[in-house]
């Protein structure tokens, strides 16, 4: 096997970590090759005791160990272990089953001391990379997000790191095992037959060739087969994430024609990849099976026919462990296949590891100074931005000022670029050309937590986690105590109904905040905001998805949050921003007027013609 990608490597060294673990293993691979090879000198005597008559126990051992050539330390154990030795035939055959069975018993526990701490180094490596790329995907800036797709990223923390963690496995537990059996047979068998043994190994060479073709073939079919699980893992989301929409629209079968068509995409690229898995392990059988019958024949013509006096017993015994060895080649191609796939799960793995993230390492975070609590004005300096892909910017040369304490709102029809200014304030987006100034400092040059705890965001979409209701409004401050969370429900409005709940603030949600009405679980959010104590406050239509009753809670919760908080309103309806102290009016990524209410109807067409349609009376 010739792995040729570093990516492998740097994602498998992190087991090197774990040393007295691998420590461990070690041994455990010692004892069990060692039996094992004792398990093949053992079988010499059994041999010896079927095959050749009055070939009694010490007569066996004296024939082997106290020949001329062999060293003085054999000797003198021989001399002292044959008195004790059964002198029947029957008993030293038991004795040898049962040195047999001793041996194998400690190679057992050899191979349950290695596979345990392997298993044991692959699972808590596996742990840590999937820490790790979530830590990754957490801190990613959201440009990447919306290249790639969250999907992505979820097919690479479970799907790839399964497939390191299945190579692990292999690679530390059984592949070590057999390769230690392996070389432990080849050396049996090269001291009792070196020439039969050396001509066996002239096959090594084209063998490494062969798993090392099959490989490259493998890892790329797993590259794309990984990439299409991606696509296939995103598919499934969306739609299961979206099962009300789904339904409302009778939408049923185009999504089940969507699936079956990315889900056979996949399957042609599993199956790309399973016609080299499966043809890699029956051409390296053949490969090797037909080297033994070789090799079988060479043996038979030396024993039959060029030397029929020659030591037979040895001979088979030379030959078995030939067999062994090879054998253990053939498991080889398993693991090869799977540090192949383990190679094209490593790219993707470390692509992902070395995306650029946010400044949030403590060391940056520490060299960077803390954005004092904004107190005189937010101003966008000159701000261009274009997503990556697209042609044309979402917003161009934006500039914008707004007092502490001041409601500034944003008003255009969909892509006008309101959204996409907006998160450039908390840094979400990073701008192309321009700077936002807080109090006259450059928020690309600050602390960015200390910039982000100064800010709060209200969205239309009532974004809720697993948790306790408790749990959800002290969402990024898990240490406020609990009156200060029930000071925050009751400005947002939310005592009221949270107290009603069996278990009040400690109910648990369902996802998404199921078994709350949309109102319900806007109040929870708006009650999120207050406790975190902005000083800036962002607003994107937050009453747009309720009922009329729930509408006036929230806009009296919000009207009690916005004050003295600088607040900017992304508006789809005007009706929620006629009283805003300033409303700019976006199109096209431009700022094309902005006043106020009065003075916008008289001098910006486009903000008249949705005043008109928005605003009017409605007719009988």
């Amino acid at each position: 096997m010739f792995i040729k990608r570093p990516e492998f490597f740097q994602v498998a060294r992190l087991a090197l970590n774990y040393k007295r673990q691998l420590a461990l293993a070690l041994v455990g691979v010692l004892i069990s090759a060692t039996t094992f090879g004792a398990s093949f000198a053992l079988m010499i005597p059994v041999m010896n005791l079927f095959f050749r008559q009055n070939m009694t126990l010490p007569r066996i051992a004296e024939h082997y160990l106290l020949q001329p050539d062999r060293p003085a330390w054999m000797h003198d154990l021989a001399n002292q272990i044959i008195p004790y030795l059964p002198t029947s035939l029957f008993g030293g055959f038991l004795a040898s089953i049962g040195a047999i069975m001793i041996v194998s018993t400690i190679g057992s526990a050899g191979r349950y001391l290695h596979e345990a701490q392997t298993v044991t180094v692959a699972l808590r490596v596996t742990m840590i990379w999937r820490q790790r790329l979530f830590c990754r995907a957490l801190h990613a800036p959201l440009e990447r997000t919306f290249k790639e797709g969250v999907s992505d990223y979820q097919s690479r923390i479970m799907v790839d790191v399964a497939q390191i963690q299945r190579a692990y496995r292999s690679l530390l537990g059984r592949a070590v095992t057999e390769t230690a059996n392996g070389l432990v047979a080849l050396l049996t068998a090269m001291l009792l037959n070196p020439l039969l043994t050396i001509v066996t190994l002239i096959g090594a060479p084209l063998l490494l060739v062969m798993l090392n073709r099959f490989g490259r073939v493998i890892r790329r079919a797993t590259r794309s087969a990984l990439q299409q699980q991606g696509r296939l893992l995103g598919v499934l989301k969306e739609a299961l994430g979206a099962m009300t929409i789904v339904k409302t629209h009778d939408a049923e079968g185009y999504e089940r024609r969507r699936f079956r068509r990315v889900n056979k995409a996949a399957f042609a690229e599993q199956m790309r990849l399973r016609q080299a898995q499966v043809l890699a392990g029956p051409a390296v059988e053949l490969f090797i099976f037909t080297g033994v019958f070789i090799i079988a024949g060479i043996a038979g013509w030396y024993l039959f026919v060029y030397r029929p006096e020659a030591d037979r017993t040895t001979f088979i015994v030379t030959l078995a462990a030939l067999g062994f060895a090879a054998n253990s080649a053939k498991q080889l191609t398993g693991l090869n296949n799977h540090v192949r796939e383990a190679a094209a799960s490593s790219e993707r793995i470390m692509q992902a590891y070395r995306t650029p993230v946010e400044p949030i390492d403590p060391a940056v975070r520490q060299a960077l100074p803390d954005l004092p609590r904004h107190a005189r004005q937010v101003v966008f300096e000159a701000i261009s931005y274009r997503y990556p892909g697209q042609e044309r910017p979402a917003i161009d040369n934006i500039n914008l000022s707004v007092a502490h304490g001041q409601t500034l709102a944003l008003v255009g029809g969909n892509g006008s670029g309101k959204t996409t200014l907006v998160s450039l304030l908390p840094r979400l987006l990073l701008p192309q050309s321009g700077r936002v100034l807080i109090d006259d400092v450059d928020i690309a040059a600050v602390n960015i937590r200390s910039l982000r705890g100064q800010i709060a965001l209200v969205s239309q979409q009532s974004v809720l986690f697993a948790g306790t209701i408790a749990e959800n409004i002290a969402y990024g401050r898990h240490n406020e105590p609990r009156d200060r969370i029930i000071e925050a429900a009751e400005a947002a409005f939310a005592d009221e109904f949270i107290r009603d709940l069996p278990h009040g603030y400690d109910s648990r949600l369902g996802e998404d905040g199921v078994g709350l009405s949309g109102g319900q679980r806007q109040r929870l959010c708006i009650a999120r905001a207050i406790l975190r104590n902005p000083a800036i406050l962002i607003l994107d239509e937050a009453t747009s998805q309720v009922d009329a009753d729930s509408e006036a809670k929230i806009s009296q919760a919000i009207a009690h949050l916005r004050q003295g908080r600088t607040t900017f309103v992304i508006a789809h309806r005007l009706s929620t921003v006629v009283d805003a102290d300033c409303i700019v009016v976006m199109d096209d990524g431009h700022v094309i007027d902005q006043g106020k209410h009065d003075e916008l109807l008289l001098s910006c067409s486009r903000y008249k013609i949705l005043a008109q349609r928005q605003l009017k009376p409605a007719r009988a």
